[in-house]
């Protein structure tokens, strides 16, 4: 029942955003991000030494990532999620943060919700909604999505938005197609309405069909991770385009009034095809995979607070956002910093 009231409370908050703002523009900001890494790093060469067989010159050509981060002795999803979000609480009021969305793939908790745990564990305040979404490389804009909406209702006024996976546990070191690429890694949002800024619209995009693409599969009773790397990334180049497009649309905006372009870090050779179909120049790009790697709904982010910090993303900036992956799946938004 709780989960029925749940879906019924976004869907007419979604709606009544519609209703009351044909462009979608919600007055509200990410006000601070913090992250943490697997405490691992794992390199090509490292993986070389076990699969000697492997080209490491050609696999860092193809996916652009040197090394990355996996689970530590005595890490796990629960362990980065805690980590990240204490750090972040400790320049952030907590007494005032009235909901927790959580998204992962790999939660640490299916039942209770990892959310509800995690309120427990960090000791916020018990007059809050929290739970999980279920969401990969579109997560993060899902999670801004239904922050917003609830914002915007002044249901909420702050939101910490956790977004964490751990694939690696699921990826066996010979596995050459997905170890070169998945990090594990967590990062933790505020999204707040204050300051001048806004998030949205929002664009979204599901094809189910395609899910066995990118899967975890069976194998002798153990999970593993399978993805058919030609397909899904024929799928993003089909699709992101369309979204992109359909989202500046939805914005009344042309693609030159956008100022940064922050793409989920799936691979080098999907971010340098789309940033080229695109006509992304140079210095409005966005790319951090080299020794990163794909950290799959944490990736975007963990960019965010990265182009903060180098002095990409300033205030007053149109920002596109866009996820895209697992699912499959495809969703986009404008942020106004």
């Amino acid at each position: 029942m709780i989960n029925y009231i749940l879906c019924l409370y976004i869907v007419v908050n979604i709606f009544n955003i519609a209703l009351k703002n044909h462009k979608g523009i919600i007055v509200l900001q990410i006000t601070d991000i913090e992250y943490v890494l697997g405490k691992k790093k794992e390199s090509l060469e490292d993986l070389g030494k076990i699969n000697p067989d492997w080209h490491i010159k050609k696999l860092k050509d193809k996916t652009g990532i040197h090394s990355r981060h996996t689970l530590g002795d005595k890490e796990n999803e629960k362990s980065l999620v805690i980590e990240a979000s204490s750090k972040l609480l400790e320049r952030v009021n907590s007494e005032n943060i009235d909901g927790i969305i959580h998204v992962s793939q790999s939660p640490f908790s299916r039942l209770p919700t990892s959310a509800c745990l995690i309120q427990d564990i960090l000791n916020l305040p018990k007059n809050m909604m929290a739970f999980d979404l279920i969401q990969g490389c579109s997560g993060f804009v899902y999670g801004l999505s239904v922050a917003s909406s609830m914002i915007y209702q002044q249901s909420l006024k702050k939101v910490l938005v956790i977004c964490a996976d751990t694939y690696t546990q699921y990826i066996p070191k010979n596995d050459r197609t997905n170890r070169p690429i998945f990090s594990d890694g967590a990062a933790a949002a505020i999204i707040e309405s204050t300051g001048d800024g806004s998030i949205g619209p929002f664009i979204f995009f599901t094809d189910g069909s395609g899910g066995h693409l990118l899967a975890l599969e069976d194998n002798n009773g153990k999970k593993q991770l399978f993805m058919d790397g030609k397909k899904v990334f024929k799928f993003s180049l089909r699709e992101v385009p369309k979204a992109f497009n359909d989202l500046l649309n939805k914005a009344h905006l042309k693609q030159e009034d956008i100022d940064l372009f922050i793409f989920h870090q799936a691979s080098a050779v999907i971010l340098r095809q789309l940033k080229s179909k695109l006509n992304i120049p140079d210095e409005k790009w966005f790319q951090n995979i080299k020794n990163m790697g794909n950290t799959v709904s944490a990736t975007i982010p963990i960019a965010i607070k990265q182009a903060k910090e180098s002095g990409l993303y300033k205030p007053k900036m149109n920002i596109m956002l866009m996820g895209f992956g697992v699912g499959l799946s495809v969703a986009g938004c404008i942020v106004r910093s």
